[in-house]
Formats: C-alpha cells, structure tokens, sequence
C-alpha cells in the first residue's frame, strides 16, 4: 500500500524554528534599535541615551556571537535525530484501519478525537498548548472510521490511556 505523509512531528513549531536564525534576528532587531538610538533619541545629558546604545550594541553582538557559534560551532542536530528516530525499526508503528473514532469536547473548550487502530488507542486535543510536538488537528475530518492509515507513535499521551502520534500516514 502505498502512504502520503498528512502530518509528522518535524512539522510543529518547536522542530521548524531554528535557534540560530532566532540569534540572527535578535542581532538584526538590536542592531537597527541601535540605529535608531543613534540617530533619533535625544541627549538630555542625563545618561539614558549612552545606557541604550551600550545595551543595544551588547544584545547585537551577543545575538551575532550566537549565530556564528550555532551556525558554525554547535549545529543543531535535533531535526536530524527526530528523523532518525521515526524511521528506526524500534519505534512503534502500526498500519490499519482506524475503528471506533470519536469526537468529545472537555469542559466545553477543548475537542478530543479518540480512534484505534488494530487494538492500539490514540487521542489528540486542540488546547493551545498541545499544538506544540503533538497532533493537534481536530474536526478536519481527516481521520474517519474506516481510512486506512500508517501511525508511528509513542506511548503516552495526556489524555489518559492512549498513544500520542509522531507520524500520521494515510493511504492513497
């Protein structure tokens, strides 16, 4: 059977922002405050404009030393291992037909899908902060009684007795 990829964990926030570009844009947004400082904010004698300008110029170069030493120095791995992890022959994945899917809303705000497939039970929620490195899409209708789908998962999850998905698949 062959699998499209629908969502994976590499696709939320935490794994798609980079740390080295968030150095870069604080060394850029420093640097152009810096500008600003300079050109516009008045001398009244009383210190505060040399205190921005030490303090703009130091998150600048602080920012920059970050980039170069992220960028160059420490790269960032975690996409890779995530990656790597996925695709590993020990993390646990199941392919089936999803049965039992069910649609429930706790305290009125957040809506939970529940499903399983071939006896191993999954949930999600649409809270705001489980829309991070967690499937968080409710009522697309993307998940149905029926489809035929491919889960790597983990154990766990925070709704209880289920398992959090890491890679949903589905069947063309």
């Amino acid at each position: 059977m062959d699998y499209s990829t629908y969502w994976s964990v590499l696709d939320t926030p935490s794994k798609s922002i980079q740390t080295n570009s968030v150095c870069l844009y604080i060394a850029i947004g420093a640097g152009l405050l810096w500008l600003l400082a300079k050109k516009f904010k008045k001398d009244k004698g009383d210190g505060d404009k040399t205190i921005m300008l030490w303090a703009t110029s130091a998150f600048a170069v602080l920012g920059l030393a970050g980039y170069i030493m992220l960028t160059f120095f420490y790269q960032d791995k975690s996409n890779e291992k995530t990656l790597e992890m996925l695709n590993s022959p020990t993390t646990p994945r199941i392919e089936g037909v999803v049965s039992n899917f069910e649609r429930t809303s706790r305290n009125g705000k957040e809506t939970i899908e529940k499903f399983t497939v071939d006896s191993i039970q999954f949930a999600y929620g649409d809270a705001a902060l489980g829309k991070f490195n967690s499937f968080s899409q409710t009522n697309n209708s993307v998940i149905f009684d029926g489809q035929k789908v491919r889960i790597t998962y983990s154990s766990g999850s925070r709704y209880g007795n289920y398992n959090s998905i890491l890679k949903l698949e589905i069947a063309k």
